[in-house]
């Protein structure tokens, strides 16, 4: 256990130290709020929802920093420490077969919360008012939500050959977001397309949570399906990772 908390807290550091994951997942989405936020004014209200731009695109850009933090922070490390034969050198130490897997899970977790925090804060400065109950619920939906890009990254890391794991976090990462409503409110075919989608019901649900209205079991479900899908995608592409390595 002793190893495997080591290794997670060097994970976690990784991590934070990563100048590009730190810019595409806090830096990026921070000025994209700021952009979109500051055209409109506070009074606009996104039709049919009953909370103001600002406040959808305090969600929607916290949305997609956590998802790019969960889904980019260990698929590249992955691919390029299973090419060099890192996992390989774990083997030889005491560190529990499953230490390796929970060690990534648990520092794209907590990667995801400054990606969440920091937008939230910047919004609260903006004048995006709510009660703690709501930040606090919000922030759980998206934190929550995004595990099941965890597991996705760890699925990309062990299927997909190194040079095509950032081609492959891109397309997934801004396709689903364009799709999941990360960028604008979406209507009609899009939306129509978006509600298949784990990044639309991250978004959603937590929009959801801040203006007070129902939570569709549809999506609650639907985001489910996408965790325990990749989850199993994840585990299999891990055991396949080490029976190859």
């Amino acid at each position: 256990m002793t190893g495997v908390i080591a290794l997670t807290r060097l994970e976690v550091l990784r991590a934070l130290r990563n100048r590009r994951v730190m810019f595409f997942t806090i830096l990026y989405p921070t000025v994209l709020f700021l952009l979109s936020a500051s055209a409109t004014k506070s009074t606009q209200h996104v039709d049919g929802t009953g909370i103001s731009y600002r406040t959808y695109y305090l969600i929607a850009y916290a949305s997609f920093g956590a998802l790019g933090a969960a889904l980019t922070t260990n698929a590249q490390k992955i691919a390029i420490e299973r090419k060099e034969g890192w996992i390989r050198q774990l083997r030889l130490t005491a560190l529990p077969g499953n230490g390796y897997v929970i060690s990534k899970i648990a520092s794209a977790t907590l990667a995801t919360v400054p990606a969440i925090v920091i937008v939230f804060a910047v919004g609260g400065a903006m004048g995006v008012q709510l009660s703690a109950a709501k930040w606090l619920t919000a922030f759980l939906v998206l934190w929550i939500g995004s595990l099941a890009f965890t597991a996705l990254g760890i699925a990309i890391g062990y299927g997909v050959p190194q040079d095509s794991v950032q081609m492959v976090n891109i397309l997934i990462y801004v396709g689903g977001s364009f799709l999941g409503g990360q960028f604008f409110p979406l209507s009609g075919a899009l939306e129509n397309v978006g509600k298949a989608l784990p990044t639309y019901w991250v978004r959603e649900l937590s929009t959801d949570v801040v203006s007070g209205a129902h939570l569709p079991a549809n999506g609650l479900l639907i985001l489910l399906a996408w965790l325990v899908g990749a989850g199993v995608l994840a585990a299999r592409m891990y055991r396949r990772g080490v029976d190859a390595g």
